[in-house]
């Protein structure tokens, strides 16, 4: 196994806004069939990430008919810090819908220190692709249902590797992994 793929971490920071998704689900439908306080819930434990059963079902029904449909998972945001690659991470930058860097490690501060603006100059452009870099992102559940289908079988092991901690997401299979075509089913 290559060093990068070893190297290569995600670390689950912090999820929220499935009361506010819950809260925005059904405005369209004018809050008629909203789930009363007797009605069952469903939560994941390890995240305290907490949804009424029959606002999943009406948010799998609609994630499963499109991203037009599911706008709600926009509001469902995952805080993570990864560890990848420069090259992974150049990969990365192409989901800016839904997803956002919110800080990252500087080669500038971290190996550049005392270095000349010349010598800082040819020190970056002589760093290799993987090159490890940290940084800590924003994940729309949305984005990340985007990313898994678009990278769940990638040639990078890296996709491989970040598509499997999506999995492990809470609501992950209602929400992120499954397929449009079970609508269908």
């Amino acid at each position: 196994m290559h060093k990068s793929v070893k190297e290569f971490k995600i670390e689950l920071l912090e999820i929220a806004g499935f009361e506010s998704a819950e809260a925005a689900l059904r405005l369209p439908f004018g809050n008629n069939n909203a789930p009363r306080p007797g009605d069952s819930v469903y939560m994941d434990l390890g995240r305290n990430c907490i949804l009424y059963a029959a606002n999943l079902k009406l948010m799998s029904t609609l994630v499963k008919r499109g991203d037009e449909h599911a706008k709600v998972l926009r509001g469902i945001i995952v805080w993570c810090k990864i560890n990848a690659p420069r090259y992974w991470w150049q990969e990365c930058d192409r989901y800016s819908v839904g997803a956002c860097c919110l800080g990252s490690n500087s080669t500038m501060h971290q190996q550049g220190k005392g270095l000349a603006e010349d010598e800082l100059v040819e020190m970056k452009e002589a760093m290799p692709e993987g090159t490890m870099q940290e940084r800590v992102w924003t994940f729309s559940y949305q984005a990340l249902r985007r990313i898994y289908f678009q990278r769940r079988n990638h040639r990078l092991p890296q996709w491989r590797i970040f598509c499997e901690w999506i999995e492990r997401l809470p609501f992950a299979n209602e929400l992120i992994t499954i397929d449009e075509k079970q609508e269908k089913e």
